[in-house]
């Protein structure tokens, strides 16, 4: 319309004209501010719609305590190497007698040569060998005679590639801790501590593969008494082992576990 009233000023009043014209432009106006204002109603409609989302995942997660999976649809293997290479900061590691993990060399140096901070906390072979009747009973447990020289011999491998990925490193990014007591559940956990703390908890009813429980978990907002089950692992291998994994840089020293 504007543009016809400039092309042919006589058809209509110079006074119609203008009038017309600065009704054009306040409409043009008033269109531009209502689509502005539904565009931002959307935006606020999509930012609110993933606020709800991610409220009804968290409280998805608190009401199983961060237990995201469980069961034993995911091959072992898979899941240590998804969380060992998922992890940026610091990973631990518990178990037993870590006898798959230990084969792991070059995925474990990758990973430190990378920057990560990798804790493996194992039960202490030596005192399996030093109380009496131990070897049996984790022989028995784990239906295999020879389990406390898998045991030895893990132990022996991994403090060996923690040697070599530390020189490679020039500063400490492996280090294997023990424990003197009986596990049954072991657990790979990424970023400890944190809000992105996640992996996966295994619980052995029997030592037999087909005896075990694995839960995959995160973490989520924890209360006093509403503590997800990822920082209930983490404070139980902390226990164990006498090191706040939890804690920042450095690691502060807990008191560890009562000798037998």
């Amino acid at each position: 319309m504007n543009l016809l009233l400039t092309f042919a000023p006589d058809v209509v009043p110079a006074w119609v004209a203008s009038a017309v014209v600065v009704c054009t432009s306040a409409t043009l106006v008033l269109v531009a501010a209502a689509v502005l204002v539904r565009r931002i109603r959307q935006s606020l409609g999509v930012a609110a719609a993933a606020a709800r989302a991610e409220e009804e995942a968290e409280e998805a997660r608190r009401e199983l305590r961060g237990v995201v999976s469980a069961g034993r649809e995911r091959v072992r293997g898979a899941e240590f190497s998804e969380t060992l290479l998922g992890a940026r900061r610091r990973l631990i590691v518990h178990g037993v007698g870590m006898t798959n993990v230990s084969r792991e060399g070059d995925l474990i140096r990758t990973a430190a040569l990378n920057g990560l901070e990798i804790h493996f906390v194992m039960v202490d072979p030596r005192w399996l060998r030093w109380r009496v009747g131990m070897a049996g009973v984790v022989g028995r447990f784990y239906d295999e005679p020879r389990m406390l020289l898998r045991i030895e011999k893990a132990h022996r491998d991994l403090q060996a590639i923690a040697r070599e990925v530390n020189a490679e490193c020039a500063e400490e990014r492996v280090r294997v801790h023990t424990y003197r007591a009986i596990s049954t559940f072991g657990a790979t956990i990424a970023e400890p501590g944190t809000p992105e703390a996640n992996g996966f908890v295994e619980f052995h009813v029997t030592g037999r593969l087909l005896r075990r429980i694995r839960f995959g978990v995160r973490y989520y907002r924890d209360g006093p008494r509403d503590r997800s089950v990822v920082s209930q692992i983490v404070d139980a291998i902390s226990d164990l082992s006498g090191y706040d994994f939890s804690a920042t840089v450095p690691i502060r020293p807990l008191r560890a576990v009562r000798r037998w």
